[in-house]
């Protein structure tokens, strides 16, 4: 294998990771198939080692290295403040913790006796087979967020086996959490941990009955349309607030739409769409987001991110700016006349943001079209309901709630059991 040096964000050795080559994927999912449950073993039997690994997660020294060292790495290697990775991994073990509750969500009816029996069946008798689409899952990770590892562990607990190709800038994450599952007795042969270079992808994709995938426009271009993979692109997430729910506490809400967790979450609020007359609110909001200190990501004060790579943020609109020796994305509400304005919508993975005032009564659902998550503050029902409605926004929140609000196993784009199950007729006398 050949071996890459992942460097932090003032180019230092962080650590050494070994990459597979893409023709390793094809013998790591023939291996994956033959350790994948059969169709008589309860997938149920290995939650308890989840719950534990959770646990261990938070707490334990794993790999000699203890939950807060693995945060300081963690920032090191992506340039997230501490702060947020200190609170991603605490995120992420609380859903392993969380697991029955996450899993809820994704069985039919909330009937968990389904995972483990392969059917369904409804109040009137009726049964169906409800079966998996295959045994072996390619999980091609991003670095933004450590939850987002909670996904492929919901896999393997309803029967799958998983390919995992981690996160150029933090494969410190799955592999701490890997170290967990080992540690709480889960069976690692149904897991197989790829890191790789961008060849190995589209090979993992080929291999495997499934795939999970995040990133930009150039990997969703190499995946097409391939029907067997769930793309995760950018969220493109929004906020709108009608003037008259303006209050005291807005400013502070929009804030942390924007900035949480370092404004890199994909549900992080893109833009801010304001309906009528709140004189001061985005100029307040504004103010607040500049003056966001630029600090090291190590000061447990900092809560702006990094940016490893100055050419990528100079393709960006923000204003690039230098402290330190340290790249930042400086932190800016952008007003744009209309949402055809090129830089309305626009995502970040820091604290940066569009804004756009609409004339009260004015019909905001074209502007906010084609977002992962969509938080709406505002009394209009017909808005409401045609938000629901439109299949274009994929997450619906209305009220105080951050469009990065989720619960372990709630929809994002729809339920993964969807994703990974399928009805089936299914009768016997």
């Amino acid at each position: 294998m050949d071996r890459r040096t992942l460097l932090d964000y003032r180019a230092n050795p962080v650590a050494q990771v070994h990459c597979a080559p893409a023709l390793l994927a094809h013998r790591a999912v023939a291996d994956l198939r033959r350790a994948a449950p059969t169709w008589d073993d309860d997938p149920t039997a290995t939650w308890p080692a989840i719950v534990r690994a959770g646990r261990l997660l938070a707490t334990a020294e794993l790999g000699g290295i203890p939950p807060d060292e693995h945060a300081r790495l963690v920032t090191l290697a992506t340039g997230s403040p501490l702060t947020w990775s200190t609170v991603g991994l605490v995120e992420l073990a609380r859903g392993l913790e969380r697991l029955q509750d996450a899993l809820r969500w994704q069985a039919p009816g909330g009937d968990l006796t389904a995972f483990r029996t392969r059917r369904v069946t409804g109040p009137g008798g009726q049964s169906h087979g409800w079966v998996p689409t295959g045994q072996v899952l390619g999980f091609i990770a991003p670095s933004n967020h450590p939850a987002v590892h909670l996904t492929w562990v919901l896999a393997l607990a309803v029967g799958w086996t998983v390919a995992l190709r981690p996160g150029a800038d933090d494969p410190l994450t799955p592999w701490r959490l890997l170290l967990a599952l080992q540690e709480a007795g889960f069976p690692m042969e149904r897991i197989a941990f790829l890191p790789g270079e961008h060849d190995l992808v589209p090979a993992l994709v080929g291999a495997c009955d499934r795939s999970i995938a995040y990133g930009g426009p150039v990997l969703a271009n190499l995946l097409g349309r391939d029907p067997r993979v769930l793309f995760n692109g950018p969220g493109h997430s929004k906020v709108l607030i009608d003037a008259a729910m303006v209050t005291d506490t807005t400013p502070d809400f929009l804030l942390d739409s924007i900035s949480h967790d370092g404004g890199r979450k994909c549900t992080c609020a893109s833009a801010v769409l304001l309906r009528g007359e709140a004189p001061g609110l985005l100029d307040e909001l504004a103010g607040r987001l500049e003056s966001l200190p630029l600090l090291d990501p190590l000061d447990p004060t900092a809560r702006v991110p990094v940016w490893k790579d100055p050419a990528a943020l100079a393709s960006t609109p923000a204003t690039a700016t230098e402290v330190d020796r340290l790249h930042f994305a400086r932190p800016t509400l952008v007003r744009c006349e209309s949402p055809d304005s090129p830089p309305f919508g626009i995502e970040l993975p820091t604290p940066w943001a569009t804004a756009l005032e609409l004339p009260a009564g004015t019909d905001p659902l074209p502007a906010l079209r084609g977002s992962l998550a969509v938080s709406l503050l505002s009394r209009d029902r017909d808005l409401i309901g045609r938000a629901l409605l439109e299949p274009s926004i994929t997450k619906l929140f209305v009220g105080q709630i951050p469009p990065w609000h989720t619960e372990p196993g709630a929809p994002h784009h729809g339920l993964l059991s969807h994703f990974l199950f399928t009805a089936k007729a299914f009768r016997e006398v």
